[in-house]
C-alpha cells in the first residue's frame, strides 16, 4: 500500500535509488539530432537549446523509454511515486502501454544532451469523434483520475465531442536545474510548443487535465486561457496505483477545461511568447506577462 504514513522498506529505497542514477546517467544528444521533417514543432536556440514535438510513432523505442524514465525519475524525486510499487513492479519508466500513436511528446533538451523539461499532449484514447456524453467512449485520464465526466462537470463543453479535445499531462522540469531564469524559459519554450501544436490541429477546441493552483494553473492564466477550474472532486487512484501519492502529498490538485483561442488570437499569444523567449532580459519581458495576465479562471461545482 502507498501511504504517506507508512515508511518505505529498505530494498525499495535502493531501488529507488538505483533508478535515479540511472535517469541521471542518461544523455539525450541523439534526441536533438532526430529526424524533424515531420516533427509537429522543432526550434533550435542559438546557445543550444532544442524543444521538439513528436508524436509516439516518431520515437524510437530508446527515446520513447527514455523520455517515459525522465517523467518517472522527477515524480520520485518529488516523493510523488511510490518506491515500494516501482520495485514491486520492477518499473524503470512509466508504462508505455496505452499511448497512442498521435499522442505528443513536447521535450526540451540542452546542448548537453540532458533532458529539461517535458510536456505531453494526448488526445481521445478511442481516437473517434464520440459525444462527450456517450457512454462507451474512453475517459481521458484526468477524468479517471478525479472520477468526473467532463460533460457532467463542464456544461459549457457539452457541443464537443472527444475528438476535440487534448489533455495536457505531465508538465514537469529537471529537479536538479536550479537556475530558476532557465526554469522559466523551459516552461514558457514548452508553452509555446502546445500552443503552437495546437494551432496546427484544426480540430481541437478544447484542453484538458489537472493542475495546482500555485503552480501550473498560474502558467495557464499567464498564456491569455480562459480557464474553468472543476472544485469538489476527490481523485479516485487507489492506494496501490504508483502514482497515488501525487495527490495526497501536493496541495489540492483541480480538474479544467479551456477553450482554445480563435486562430488570430492564439497566434498573436504564441508572438507574444516567442519575444518574451527572445529577449535580451527573459525575467523582465516574463514579470511584464504575469503583471498583466490575459486569462482568466472560473470556478465551477463538479
Amino acid at each position: 500500500m502507498c501511504s504517506p504514513d507508512i515508511a518505505e522498506r529498505p530494498t525499495a529505497g535502493r531501488y529507488a535509488r538505483d533508478i535515479l542514477a540511472l535517469q541521471e546517467g542518461l544523455n539525450f544528444r541523439t534526441l536533438r539530432d532526430v529526424e524533424q521533417t515531420g516533427a509537429a514543432y522543432a526550434v533550435r536556440r542559438p546557445d543550444g537549446l532544442v524543444t521538439l514535438g513528436l508524436r509516439t510513432d516518431q520515437l524510437s523505442s530508446r527515446h520513447l523509454l527514455g523520455l517515459q524514465g525522465f517523467r518517472l525519475a522527477q515524480y520520485l524525486q518529488l516523493g510523488w511515486v511510490c518506491s515500494d510499487r516501482i520495485a514491486a513492479a520492477g518499473m524503470f519508466c512509466e508504462p508505455t502501454v496505452g499511448l497512442r500513436d498521435d499522442d505528443l511528446h513536447l521535450v526540451t533538451v540542452d546542448g548537453n544532451g540532458q533532458i529539461l523539461g517535458y510536456l505531453g499532449l494526448v488526445g481521445a484514447g478511442d481516437g473517434t469523434p464520440r459525444p462527450l456524453d456517450d457512454p462507451d467512449r474512453e475517459l481521458f485520464p484526468v477524468e479517471v483520475a478525479h472520477g468526473i465526466n467532463l460533460y457532467d462537470a463542464a456544461p459549457s463543453v457539452r457541443s464537443v465531442t472527444a475528438d476535440q479535445v487534448r489533455e495536457l499531462k505531465r508538465f514537469v522540469h529537471r529537479r536538479s536545474m536550479t537556475d530558476k531564469i532557465l526554469r522559466l524559459r523551459v516552461s514558457l519554450e514548452l508553452l509555446l510548443a502546445a500552443g503552437s501544436i495546437v494551432a496546427d490541429l484544426p480540430n481541437v477546441r478544447l484542453v484538458t487535465g489537472d493542475v495546482e493552483e500555485h503552480v501550473a494553473l498560474r502558467h495557464l492564466v499567464m498564456i491569455g486561457l480562459q480557464v474553468q477550474l472543476i472544485e469538489g472532486t476527490t481523485p479516485q487512484l487507489n492506494t496501490e496505483h504508483y502514482l497515488h501519492l501525487a495527490y495526497v502529498k501536493r496541495g489540492p490538485v483541480r480538474p479544467f477545461v479551456a477553450d482554445v483561442p480563435s486562430a488570430i488570437e492564439l497566434e498573436t499569444r504564441m508572438q507574444r511568447l516567442q519575444s518574451i523567449l527572445t529577449a535580451n532580459d527573459l525575467g523582465a519581458a516574463a514579470r511584464q506577462l504575469v503583471g498583466r495576465p490575459s486569462g482568466t479562471v472560473e470556478r465551477i461545482a463538479a
